[in-house]
């Protein structure tokens, strides 16, 4: 009864969180929400700055916020090596906060309605064995989406220690392109 009570405090709390952040999103306006405006935003914290975008990178994936214009505004706020270490370092808190939520939310009702197929307890267990390779293959090959990938990997058996350093380590290409490319948007004509 008090593993219940904790499942729907929690749902209850991401549920308030997530409304919370959609009539803010709301209020601003979705058409404001540009690369530019965001840089914008950023730099009105000053030296806050940073902590903001990576607060705001943290919890992109609970309002299902595309990554890209993120991206792209931190290369425009922060140039390219600053905005790639607030990519990684937001991006990277994002995930693990999708992985904790998959994996707190959704571990008994994956074995409940998996557990039955051996087929898929064998592909987990050798997630588990290999979750590492798996993990960083999966973040670096760009066809396979994001968050969804941080979501199955907190349903799988994937240790945190391997989910985790194979994210870091396979979001930096990215990162960097994207950020590199954000910062040459201030200057069309730069050799950038």
């Amino acid at each position: 009864m008090l593993g219940g009570k904790k499942s729907a405090a929690k749902v209850g709390l991401l549920l308030i969180t997530l409304l919370a952040v959609l009539l803010l999103v709301h209020f601003v306006g979705v058409s404001r929400l540009t690369p530019e405006a965001i840089r914008k935003l950023i730099l009105s914290f000053g030296w806050w700055g940073p902590a903001a975008y990576i607060f705001i990178y943290t919890i992109r994936p609970l309002l299902l916020f595309p990554a890209i214009i993120l991206t792209l505004a931190g290369g425009l706020a922060f140039g390219p090596w600053w905005g790639t270490l607030y990519v990684i370092i937001g991006g990277l808190l994002g995930a693990c906060l999708c992985f904790f939520i998959a994996r707190s939310l959704g571990q008994n009702k994956k074995k409940k309605y998996l557990g039955q197929f051996p087929q898929i307890q064998a592909f987990d267990d050798q997630i588990a064995e290999h979750g590492f390779r798996t993990m960083l293959v999966m973040r670096i090959v760009p066809i396979f989406p994001y968050d969804p990938v941080s979501y199955l990997a907190g349903l799988s058996k994937m240790r945190f220690s391997d989910y985790a350093a194979a994210t870091a380590i396979g979001m930096v290409p990215g990162a960097f392109a994207y950020n590199v490319l954000g910062y040459s948007l201030t200057d069309m004509l730069s050799p950038t």
